[in-house]
């Protein structure tokens, strides 16, 4: 029968019962969901999997008075191919059908309609049989709503959301190979370091996993075919294990069983002390169970270096004595050291500083390095050239701290006779940097020049501040470091090394730097010119200073063109605005009460001056901000009054000051037009 499926929304040919097709009606109902949950459906996973058949169960849980059943699940049908569906015996009608999505991906879509049904946990609702091919295929239930649904006793359709809850995916995956042989020591010593490890790579693995004998560490590796591993000395036998991973989990493991073997035992005896011109013989314990070799050095000093308890030269000098056991059957060594000390015979020292290169200010110590003799010492140091006071010391091993090199010279006497020798001990100085210079700046981009004057071994290191930010400078090879700035601080230097030593650092560089003063703006009141800085001011006429007119205000006593700059903390401002000013004479008549009109105007004016009959007079028009813009001459006229032409004035607020031989005045005219 052709049935159209709600699941994949097309047509399948499916021979199916009436019942089958009666449940995918049923499925197509818009039905009320109840507050019974579905069953929990889970696909298996399956690992291992070989080419050829294969069968996946699909197992449920919570299956309860269920009456139907529509399930859909995709797959890689690159990695699988799917055979048929074998239902539980329980649901003989339920049927399975396969659906080429177009995408490399298959649907199988399993359906079932019947009576109420319950099932116990984990049984399986239908084993899915495929033909694996091989690689690694995810199966994952499809559920856009009605793919995946159960249907309860009385006929709804049961809660399944969230789907990660009730529609568990699965994996099939192939087997992995069993690894190849593991490369590398099988046999190790407790405390050997940087052992690798390697077997050849598996195909199809997404990593590694490991295994080491207990006490070992991977250090170096982990997850890939090649670790890196160190042995403890505490670490016991043990197998090295590899498998590999997969999305399923791990493989076959392939072993390599480890012998960690036990640090032979290394003891050379007790120290020992033995009159000057003597021999001894050195004694080493047994290195434990098994079979060891010894060998002791300095060998020259030795009969047969390569014996258990050796005998010794005659020795004329203290000795240090080093034994080296090893086990013949693991090859691990281990070791230890013994002092043969010499007393008596012929006396020696071996002076030496160490460092025997510091920088000042550090501290050397001196070693006298005396044997032989009867083993009772008395020291005398001393040191050219001679500090003031002169040093000296008793000590057999004094540490000092000079200013400049020094040989430190030794006498050493043990009572029957005295022996004497010397040392050198090399004093770097202290590189110094001294910081200079800094100014006075305007904000005007101005800068001021620092200098840094370096003594010492170059290259330097040093790091100056402002007070505020440090800056780090390096590999300086020539003195003195200029640099310019234009930041304000007080600049010194907090850190200076050479190629030696830190030092020391002195001087300081302040940078100051003040703001442009405002440029004044001037204003006149009768001879009288005020400036609006209070501070500052340096007044000038026609360009030239006028010496000690300094105060906010200068009263002129001449004609001229009178401009004001204000300089504060040596930075100037600006010149101001220019005034041209004419001084009122006191044998000039002033006239008030000159008379304008029109006022306002914007064509022409007329204006007489009472008193005043003089035949020419000078006009000089003034802005309000006292800047004047032009000057005329008039002459009177028949009828007493004298007339100006305006036109070319801009609307605005003029001043108008007159000036004769024998009178003066002025008035304000508003121009209009």
């Amino acid at each position: 029968m052709e049935v159209y499926t709600r699941l994949r929304k097309q047509y399948v040919s499916w021979k199916w019962p009436f019942s089958i097709l009666a449940c995918c009606i049923f499925f197509q109902m818009s039905l009320p969901l109840l507050s019974q949950n579905a069953p929990v459906t889970t696909v298996a996973t399956l690992s291992g999997a070989l080419p050829g058949t294969i069968n996946v169960p699909v197992t449920v849980t919570n299956f309860t008075n269920i009456g139907a059943v529509s399930l859909a699940l995709d797959y890689n049908y690159s990695i699988l191919q799917y055979d048929q569906g074998i239902p539980n015996p329980i649901f003989p009608t339920m049927a399975s059908g396969d659906f080429d999505l177009g995408n490399g991906n298959h649907r199988i879509s399993i359906g079932w309609y019947g009576g109420n049904t319950s099932l116990p946990a984990g049984s399986t609702l239908i084993t899915l049989s495929f033909s694996y091919i091989a690689g690694t295929s995810q199966l994952t239930w499809f559920d856009n709503g009605p793919s995946c649904e159960y249907v309860g006793e009385s006929g709804n359709v049961l809660n399944d959301t969230p789907t990660s809850t009730y529609y568990i995916n699965g994996l099939v995956c192939g087997g992995l190979q069993v690894p190849g042989l593991i490369s590398g020591a099988n046999s190790v010593c407790q405390g050997q370091t940087g052992v690798t490890y390697t077997v050849d790579p598996i195909p199809g693995v997404t990593s590694y996993h490991w295994n080491v004998p207990p006490g070992a560490a991977i250090i170096n590796g982990n997850a890939s075919n090649s670790i890196t591993v160190d042995f403890s000395v505490v670490a016991v036998n043990g197998s090295i294990t590899v498998c590999g991973v997969n999305e399923c989990g791990n493989g076959p493991a392939s072993t390599l069983p480890v012998t960690v073997n036990l640090l032979p035992i290394a003891n050379a005896g007790m120290d020992v002390t033995i009159p000057y011109g003597t021999s001894t013989t050195l004694h080493a314990s047994s290195g434990g169970t098994g079979t060891f070799s010894y060998h002791w050095s300095p060998e020259n000093l030795l009969i047969n270096p390569d014996i258990q308890n050796p005998q010794t030269v005659v020795l004329t000098s203290t000795t240090i004595f080093t034994l080296v056991v090893t086990n013949v059957s693991s090859s691990c060594q281990n070791s230890d050291e013994v002092i043969v000390s010499i007393t008596g015979g012929p006396l020696s020292i071996n002076p030496i500083a160490i460092p025997d290169t510091i920088c000042r200010e550090e501290t050397s110590q001196l070693y006298a390095s005396a044997g032989g003799g009867s083993g009772l010492y008395t020291y005398s140091w001393s040191c050219t050239p001679p500090d003031t006071p002169p040093w000296t010391s008793i000590l057999p091993n004094p540490v000092v701290s000079p200013d400049f090199s020094k040989e430190y010279h030794l006498t050493v006497s043990d009572g029957y006779s005295s022996v004497s020798d010397s040392t050198s001990l090399f004093i770097h100085q202290l590189p110094t940097a001294m910081i200079s210079g800094g100014d006075s700046l305007c904000d005007d981009g101005s800068v001021a020049t620092i200098v840094i004057t370096l003594t010492g071994s170059p290259p330097w290191t040093f790091i100056y501040s402002d007070g505020i930010n440090s800056n780090t400078i390096s590999n300086v090879t020539v003195s003195p470091y200029v640099f310019s700035t234009s930041s304000a601080g007080l600049y010194t230097v907090v850190y200076i090394e050479d190629s030696h030593c830190a030092g020391n650092s002195s001087g300081s560089a302040e940078v100051k730097v003040f703001p442009i003063p405002s440029t004044a703006v001037i204003s006149q009141e009768d001879n009288v010119i005020h400036s609006d800085i209070c501070c500052g001011n340096q007044w000038y006429k026609d360009n030239v200073i006028i010496p000690g007119a300094t105060n906010q205000s200068y009263t002129a006593v001449a004609d001229g063109n009178y401009f004001d700059i204000v300089t504060q903390n040596s930075c100037s401002s600006d010149t101001s605005n220019v005034l041209n000013v004419i001084v009122i004479g006191l044998t000039h008549e002033f006239l008030s009460n000159a008379s304008v009109f029109p006022n306002p105007a914007s064509d022409k004016i007329q204006f007489d001056i009472p008193g005043c009959s003089d035949q020419t007079i000078l006009v000089k028009i003034f802005q309000g901000n006292g800047m004047m813009i032009a000057q005329k001459k008039l002459k009177l006229m028949s009828n007493g009054f004298y007339q100006m032409n305006i036109q070319e004035l801009v609307p605005g607020s003029y001043i108008f000051q007159i000036l004769s031989s024998h009178c003066s005045g002025q008035f304000i005219l508003m121009v209009q037009h």
